[in-house]
């Protein structure tokens, strides 16, 4: 199996284009994505931030060396070229991985009630508060 930033790359250059043409490309949705899911390596909450930061500090970013990234969008940017697109186009990669997941031994300290295997790709631990909760919070029904 490729790795996991190579199939990840590869289903983000396959995302439909849904803008007009125009002067409005200067980010390729792919870069757009790739910002997006790159938080969860670097554990920032802008990766475009996080890549100036490293500039500054180190002479470089490693945006294109780690996700083959051409341009980095802003925050809104990302948010604009991601938000038409439909969830859905990344059910089958998240299956492959999770069966990619699967069928290794590394994961059997992850399974939980009826054999099933926990997996958090949300972000829900970076983005996270302790001080905003409610009664219902983390459950399926509506308070």
């Amino acid at each position: 199996m490729k790795s996991i930033v190579e199939r990840v790359q590869q289903t983000f250059d396959e995302l439909p284009e849904h803008r007009r043409g125009g002067n409005n490309q200067r980010y390729r949705i792919a870069d757009a994505a790739l910002s997006a899911f790159s938080v969860f390596f670097t554990q920032s909450p802008s990766f475009l931030d996080y890549q100036q930061r490293m500039q500054q500090q180190r002479g470089q970013s490693n945006a294109q060396t780690l996700f083959g990234m051409h341009q980095i969008p802003s925050d809104n940017q990302t948010r604009q070229l991601l938000d038409p697109i439909e969830p859905s186009r990344l059910y089958p990669l998240l299956a492959e991985l999770g069966e990619g997941l699967r069928c290794t031994a590394e994961q059997q300290g992850w399974r939980s009630v009826g054999d099933t295997l926990l997996i958090a790709l949300d972000g829900t631990q970076s983005f996270s508060s302790q001080k905003i909760s409610c009664d219902c919070c983390s459950l399926a029904t509506a308070c």
